[in-house]
């Protein structure tokens, strides 16, 4: 035979509206925490969180470089320009001195007077192409003396800069990390109190009448924890992050086992009392809905049978499941307070029935 559900369904919709006002006013409880705990970080001094080879110092450095760099390529450029003209005085100055070792040549070998001031030109003019040669060689020299000291300064900055980023790196760590610790301490002193608000309403507040609205603290005290205070944990190469998840699971452990025991120490006790005690503390949809999922009301293990035989009685502690109307004698569930073939009452509802007073 298929049971009845016993839940209203105005009392289901009912529920289901209540589920969706927890989780609206969860989402609003989760909210506002966002924008308090997005502005922890404003209460703290604010660390220079730039890349160590960005700061003030280091960009000081790093100007000076650049107009070094500009003075050497002002001064690389007229090196260029010195040893093009250096080249072409060399050759000019070669070229001429193979003519002129031609012409003596020629002279020697005529042995002609009249040719001595020619000798003398040729060899004033051969002196001034050398001379040339070692003035523009001079002012490359001067160039490359003035270049020098800019290396040199250049390469002073250099070093100067990478200790200043060297000695940066841990000093910036330090800063962020005593910052991010102290931000994460004051996560910890919001989401701390919200738990524990939350496990005290799920303990002794969950037959409250206003239990859905805590229901909804509760789904954001969760929320909280473990998207904006988990996460942020600090690492320590993760032994803390690992440490924190064996407390957490120890004491969610040490929790579920003592409730465990709490409940079947509790079942033990209410098995050992009279079935009609038993079913007075069964509320009548509750007995509904254990009886459709095919388990005991009095015990919550699973109904059992063998055969063809009827499941009239629980095996395990003994309660009357299906009895039979005491008019019409048809087989129906023992917490239905009316039978559905004749509509006669119960026995415990025609006593109760019966206890009434007559209306004067």
């Amino acid at each position: 035979m298929d049971v009845i559900k016993g839940v209203r369904v105005p009392e289901r919709l009912y529920r289901g509206v209540l589920w969706l006002v927890s989780i609206v006013f969860a989402g609003f409880v989760i909210g506002l925490g966002n924008l308090v705990i997005g502005d922890l970080p404003m209460v703290e001094s604010q660390v220079y969180t730039a890349a160590p080879e960005d700061t003030p110092e280091v960009r000081t450095i790093r100007e000076q470089v650049r107009k070094i760099e500009v003075q050497r390529t002002a001064i690389d450029d007229k090196l260029g320009i010195q040893r093009l003209q250096l080249e072409q005085a060399q050759r000019l100055s070669g070229n001429a001195e193979e003519t002129f070792r031609a012409w003596i040549a020629a002279r020697t070998a005529t042995t002609n007077p009249q040719q001595d001031p020619e000798v003398i030109s040729r060899t004033r003019e051969l002196e001034q192409l050398k001379g040339n040669e070692r003035a523009i060689q001079q002012a490359i020299a001067e160039l490359e003396n003035q270049r020098a000291p800019l290396d040199q300064r250049e390469n002073a900055l250099r070093t100067q800069e990478n200790k200043l980023i060297d000695a940066a790196i841990p000093a910036q760590e330090r800063a962020m990390f005593w910052q991010e610790l102290r931000v994460f301490g004051l996560r910890l002193a919001i989401t701390l109190p919200m738990l524990a608000v939350a496990a005290w309403m799920v303990m002794k507040k969950r037959k409250s009448d206003h239990w859905p609205l805590m229901r909804g603290f509760v789904l954001a005290a969760v929320f909280v924890f473990f998207v904006e205070l988990v996460p942020y944990l600090p690492s320590y190469g993760g032994y803390i992050r690992y440490i924190v998840g064996i407390a957490l699971t120890f004491a969610a452990g040490h929790f579920l086992v003592k409730n465990m025991r709490a409940y079947l120490a509790q079942r033990q006790e209410a098995e050992a009392q009279a079935e009609q005690d038993r079913r007075a503390r069964v509320s009548h949809d509750e007995a509904f809905k254990k009886m459709s999922a095919k388990v005991c009301p009095g015990c919550d293990r699973p109904i059992s049978t063998t055969g063809d035989a009827e499941a009239n009685f629980c095996v395990h502690c003994g309660m009357t499941l299906f009895d039979h109307c005491h008019a019409c004698s048809t087989r129906k569930m023992a917490f239905f307070r009316f039978c559905m073939t004749c509509g006669t009452p119960a026995k415990d509802e025609g006593a109760k029935v019966d206890a009434k007073p007559a209306p004067a």
